[in-house]
């Protein structure tokens, strides 16, 4: 499914699909969490299972089943999104997190019904990344830069 890039985007920013979500679907990078959590569910509404992959913490892509996020992707009928709060997950920020409402419709009822999770996000290397709340992650050697953002070795902080 696609979006004519001058239609409104799904996301419910205001801006075209084009201004908005489209231009981080093509490749460039969402500057802050909330943009990111933004094209995220316009991914989902318009079932870009790719993007959903591509924007994961990659800490995480191994444990992440595909099939199961396209299946879910192709049967979900998004609707709207609500964003609650954002707590950091600015430009200049290395963690963030976004509260929303994403809302569906669903068949059993025949009426809207919301999706509500408060999300994590990290940006590594100038790139903001979705954290799955229960998905396990794979964490750094010894030596590698710590997840906190603190610039000290992974040993010598949280580790």
């Amino acid at each position: 499914m696609t979006t004519d890039t001058t239609s409104h985007c799904p996301c419910g920013s205001k801006q075209t699909y084009g201004d908005c979500c489209g231009q981080y679907h093509s490749g460039t990078p969402a500057p802050t969490a909330e943009k990111l959590m933004r094209s995220r569910f316009c991914a989902y509404f318009l079932k870009n299972a790719d993007y959903l992959v591509a924007t994961t913490w990659p800490r995480q892509s191994e444990a992440l089943d595909n099939t199961g996020l396209h299946k879910r992707t192709d049967e979900t009928q998004w609707q709207r999104l609500e964003i609650i709060s954002t707590e950091a997950g600015t430009e200049t920020d290395v963690k963030g997190k976004v509260e929303f409402k994403a809302w569906f419709f669903n068949p059993s009822n025949k009426g809207e019904e919301p999706y509500h999770e408060n999300s994590d996000f990290i940006k590594e290397e100038g790139k903001w990344f979705f954290i799955y709340p229960n998905l396990p992650a794979k964490l750094p050697a010894r030596n590698d830069p710590c997840l906190c953002g603190s610039g000290k070795k992974f040993k010598k902080c949280c580790m």
